[in-house]
């Protein structure tokens, strides 16, 4: 069992999945925050908030991939899961619609409470094959 978070390889059980998800996402947050700000005081471009951002991404798709593969033990469909079910909090943004101001935001809360907290919750409960 490889338990390294910056290693594609190896599997990881329950307990670990969320642990590191949960730094993963505190640091996205974060991060994301404290670099946005930065950028918006010295008017940099917003590539330097951009990429570190997508390399926690990437680090959760490595995360989701190792879970899945103790699970379905199917390397193509790991993969695939992993990076849909990483990217598709970016796709929240396309719900949100100005002119509906009532349930408009209360479907994209409900969004990134699905996305953020239940869809890992339902990928770290489902039991390994062994």
């Amino acid at each position: 069992m490889n338990k390294n978070i910056f290693s594609p390889k190896g599997v990881i059980d329950q307990s670990s999945f969320i642990l590191y998800y949960i730094f993963l996402v505190v640091l996205y947050i974060l991060l994301g925050l404290f670099l946005f700000l930065f950028v918006l005081k010295n008017h940099f471009s917003l590539i330097y908030v951009g990429i570190p951002l997508f390399i926690i991404k990437i680090l959760i798709v490595f995360n989701y991939k190792k879970r899945i593969m103790d699970f379905a033990k199917n390397l193509p469909v790991s993969i695939i899961l992993a990076v849909i079910l990483t990217f598709d909090a970016d796709l929240l943004p396309l719900l949100h619609q100005p002119h509906n101001s009532g349930s408009s935001t209360i479907i994209s809360l409900l969004a990134i409470i699905f996305t953020l907290c239940i869809q890992p919750a339902i990928v770290a409960l489902i039991p390994a094959k062994d």
